[in-house]
Formats: structure tokens, C-alpha cells, sequence
């Protein structure tokens, strides 16, 4: 018997038939939310490494261009409030030149050297392109002389500010008669005494003696009052304590009739602090 051919029916293959000469690919791997900011910020910071690098090349350029260029060389130093020293030399104290940069120019440290002349109390400066600089100085007011063991100059307002130099105001008032030690122990007592006794002075400058008689000298007395020095001949009016008005209009008195005797005053003194209302007159 010949054996029977028999067909074997197979089952449908549940997997799709795949192309000899089709290439296989994964299948794309999905990026975490983690990983897309992490690339986004390396993206900004190099970029913002580049503008930064752009930035400072251009801000180099920029500042050597303003300080090389003529454009901006100081052409005007304008000063202004000076009395006792003069342009010239408040421009060498401060260092100031016509020609340098006005950017380079160091206007803080230029009023630091202003502010060590004596003279100078105050001073702002400032500067407008393209090419000038401000100087504004407050000097200080000479108000006396001061002798102690060399003679100084006071301010206004009673402070001693400097050593008495050729070329200084020679038309002052003199005080006289104060501690060295004292003063270097107790500056603010002195200065308080000195502005009193400029005080002083100005009361009797005010008076009709002034015209007739012109203050030479303010003295200080141990007690703390004062003595003025007067006129030509050194007429001697001692004042002792307040009020120094009311004893300097009866000085005036009092001289008006010795002008009228024809006598000449040697010394008024009104400084009797148990009898203030005493006035003695010493005649020549």
C-alpha cells in the first residue's frame, strides 16, 4: 500500500509577518521633565556666559576710549571761595591738572588734601563733561590772634587753626594772657574763652570808643575776665566780668567828661566785683 500524503492544518500565528529586509528600531526613549530643565539651564548659562564675556570686552573698549581720548582732557578748573589762599595753590594741594583725564581725575582724594590746609574748612568739588572741574572751598574766618609761646591765628568762633605765618592778616585783635598748658589740656575751655573775648570785642565795636580809639589788645585776666587795650597811647579799660555793654557805655561816659576837663585816660577800671557800680579812672 502506498502511504497516504496527509496535510497538517497549523493554527494562524498571532504575530505580524515581518519583512526579510525590514531594520529593526527601538522604540524612543521618552525624556523626563528632570532632564529637559537640567538642558535648558546649561543652554542659559551659556549663554549668558557669552553675553557677560561680550559685555566686559565692550566695557574695556568703552573705558579706554573715554580715558585715552582728547575729548574728555580737563580743559576748566573753576575755583571758587577763595581768600587767604590763592587758585594756583589750591590747585597744587589738591593735585588738580589741566590736560589729565577728567575720569581719572580722584576728586575724593583731591578735596582730602584740600581739607589738611588749615585755611580751608569745607570743600566739595565735582566735575561736567566733557571737560571741567568744580572747586568750591569755605575758608575759615580769622577772627585773632592768639599769643601763647608762639602767636596763632583764631577763628570766629574761638578756635586756634594755625601757627601765625608771613603773609597771614596782620589787622586782628590780640588776646593775651592765656594758659599754654591750659590751652593744650583743655582745648574746648579755650576756645570757649577766646570766643567770649571776641565777643567782647565786638560790643565795643560797636560803641562810639571804636571810632576814637581802635582795639589793640583783649587780655585775658586769671579770674577770667578781661582788660581791653586801647587806642594809640594803650589806654587800659578793665572790664572784669559781665556785663561788659553796660560797663563799656559808662567807659564812654566817663571819657566824654575828661574830654571835656581836657584830662587824658591812663586806665578806666571797672572790674570791682564787690562794688560793680564803682568806676575808678587813672589820668595821665
Amino acid at each position: 500500500m502506498r502511504p497516504q500524503n496527509r496535510r497538517v492544518s497549523l493554527p494562524p500565528s498571532s504575530a505580524a509577518p515581518v519583512a526579510a529586509d525590514a531594520s529593526v528600531r527601538p522604540p524612543p526613549r521618552a525624556t523626563s521633565p528632570r532632564a529637559m530643565r537640567a538642558v535648558a539651564a546649561a543652554r542659559a548659562l551659556l549663554g549668558g556666559a557669552l553675553v557677560v564675556s561680550l559685555s566686559g570686552a565692550v566695557a574695556w573698549a568703552v573705558r579706554r576710549h573715554v580715558v585715552q581720548s582728547a575729548r574728555f582732557a580737563v580743559t576748566d578748573i573753576v575755583v571758587t571761595g577763595e581768600h587767604q589762599r590763592t587758585e594756583d595753590a589750591l590747585l597744587a594741594e589738591a593735585g588738580l591738572l589741566r590736560g589729565a583725564n577728567i575720569f581719572t581725575a580722584d576728586l575724593d582724594h583731591a578735596r582730602e588734601l584740600l581739607l589738611a590746609d588749615p585755611w580751608i574748612r569745607d570743600a566739595k568739588l565735582g566735575r561736567r563733561l566733557p571737560g571741567t572741574i568744580f572747586v568750591q572751598v569755605t575758608e575759615r574766618e580769622v577772627g585773632a590772634a592768639v599769643a601763647l609761646q608762639r602767636t596763632y591765628l583764631a577763628s570766629r568762633d574761638g578756635a586756634i587753626f594755625k601757627r601765625f605765618e608771613l603773609g597771614d592778616p596782620i589787622d586782628l585783635p590780640l588776646v593775651t594772657g592765656l594758659d599754654p598748658d591750659g590751652v593744650t589740656n583743655d582745648r574746648e575751655g579755650a576756645q570757649a574763652t577766646i570766643r567770649r573775648a571776641l565777643d567782647v570785642a565786638a560790643d565795643y565795636e560797636r560803641t562810639p570808643l571804636a571810632a576814637r580809639s581802635p582795639l589793640q589788645e583783649i587780655h585775658v585776666t586769671t579770674e577770667g575776665g578781661f582788660t581791653l587795650i586801647v587806642g594809640k597811647d594803650a589806654m587800659s579799660l578793665a572790664l572784669g566780668g559781665p556785663p561788659f555793654r553796660r560797663k563799656l557805655e559808662e567807659a564812654g561816659r566817663v571819657l566824654a567828661e575828661l574830654d571835656r576837663r581836657g584830662s587824658r585816660a591812663e586806665a578806666i577800671m571797672m572790674d570791682d566785683e564787690a562794688r560793680p557800680e564803682r568806676v575808678v579812672a587813672r589820668v595821665r
